[in-house]
């Protein structure tokens, strides 16, 4: 059995890596591998993380990341995992590097209440720094949905959602917490959002001295995407502001990315009407927090759903954005797409397609811009690997629709 295993991953693999399409991420295929997520650091590593599902007792996702260079060519001989303790459900990882190359995962799991975030630090040679560390100093209620950014300065910024029970009721807002280069913390645990309404799914962005934007949803009637600035000390500047400049009610993850200079681009996605007719929406911004553009729609083809943009940044502030759609139609595939912007906010050519594979749902992508002008895009691909989800990744130059040169070998199961 196990040999015809190997045989069979070959088949899969190989086809796909010699055309330049998509290659496989994870090694192990039994159980679904998913949530992925991607970091880059300024030397060509690559860096992709995800969730693997265990159905053994006790156990259900841990966490496990691959690193790779910029050919697409696996760093390590296998998968590592990144959680230390095993017991329970260790989910919705989250990645970022420093300016040394220093990688910081992070994730939810089981805590001292409930739910808690932790976090590891690995050598940008992949080396284990720490073992797995409590982010959160607040342990009551539960504690989720972690994003991560670092800085060239060397320090990280975590952000996440926290549940809790105030003498209002239920109450759900955003937490966040600096680290320095060897993963102790920077001053307090901080609030975020500040605010009396629920606030959810925060993203967090840094600019090479360690500023930082948060952006998250806020949940109400007409909901509305949220965002604050911090200095580097974690010092908030400003009150939180509103991104959308039209209401929506559909539920969104929204997410932000910040050039070295600090200007930075907020996704999203919504509808004034209905969930199934979800757009991507975007809206730059100066260093100041000044609109640079009012909000504008990122997709050109408009039938389906258009759903859970994820957003990348240069140095001179052009970006690419990348979300999955949905084209409504049970009979057809859930494909990933990205589109490249100049730092205007202009389309910089129409929005292109990043799956080859398309027989199954290609969901909840991420992207990264990588060392040589590139960018690299993971998700999570429904039957690719021959057993459920599976993660893929794709590596092309950041300014054209030409695929990077892949002559590594391929990550074989």
């Amino acid at each position: 059995m196990r040999k015809t295993i190997v045989v069979c991953a070959i088949v899969l693999c190989i086809p796909l890596w010699l055309g330049a399409e998509e290659f496989q991420v994870n090694g192990r295929t039994s159980g679904a591998q998913a949530n992925a997520a991607v970091a880059a650091d300024a030397d060509g590593r690559i860096a992709i993380v995800w969730s693997s599902y265990f159905s053994s007792a006790g156990r259900s996702n841990d966490i496990f990341v691959r690193r790779f260079d910029t050919t697409g060519r696996s760093l390590d001989s296998d998968e590592v995992q990144v959680n230390t303790v095993r017991e329970g459900n260790q989910t919705e990882p989250a990645a970022a590097t420093n300016g040394a190359g220093t990688l910081l995962v992070a994730w939810h799991g089981p805590g001292l209440d409930a739910e808690d975030v932790f976090a590891r630090l690995f050598h940008q040679f992949g080396a284990a720094l720490t073992d797995e560390f409590l982010v959160n100093a607040d342990t009551e209620g539960q504690q989720f949905y972690p994003s991560v950014a670092g800085s060239e300065t060397g320090t990280f910024a975590v952000v996440w959602e926290s549940r809790q029970t105030n003498e209002f009721g239920k109450i759900t807002s955003i937490r966040g917490q600096l680290f320095d280069a060897g993963a102790t913390p920077l001053g307090a645990e901080i609030r975020i959002d500040g605010g009396l309404d629920n606030a959810r799914y925060p993203s967090v962005a840094m600019d090479a001295a360690g500023r930082f934007v948060v952006t998250w949803l806020q949940d109400r009637t007409i909901n509305a995407v949220m965002a604050r600035r911090f200095d580097a000390n974690g010092v908030a500047l400003g009150q939180p502001f509103e991104v959308n400049e039209v209401g929506f009610g559909s539920v969104t993850w929204p997410a932000v990315a910040m050039s070295p200079s600090g200007d930075f681009v907020i996704a999203w996605d919504g509808d004034p009407n209905r969930a199934g007719d979800d757009d991507v929406h975007a809206r730059c911004f100066d260093p100041n927090g000044v609109p640079r553009t009012g909000q504008f729609t990122v997709n050109s083809l408009r039938d389906g759903a258009q759903q859970w943009p994820r957003v990348a940044i240069d140095d001179a502030s052009a970006f690419v954005v990348i979300w999955q759609h949905d084209h409504g139609d049970p009979n057809l595939a859930t494909d990933v797409w990205a589109r490249r912007f100049d730092a205007t906010g202009s389309p910089a050519g129409d929005q292109f397609q990043l799956n080859g594979y398309v027989a199954g749902k290609q969901q909840l992508p991420d992207i990264a811009r990588a060392a040589g002008g590139l960018l690299v895009a993971v998700w999570q691909s429904d039957g690719q690997d021959g057993s459920g989800y599976g993660v893929f990744a794709r590596i092309k130059p950041w300014t054209s629709d030409q695929d990077a040169a892949t002559t590594g070998t391929p990550p074989i199961n």
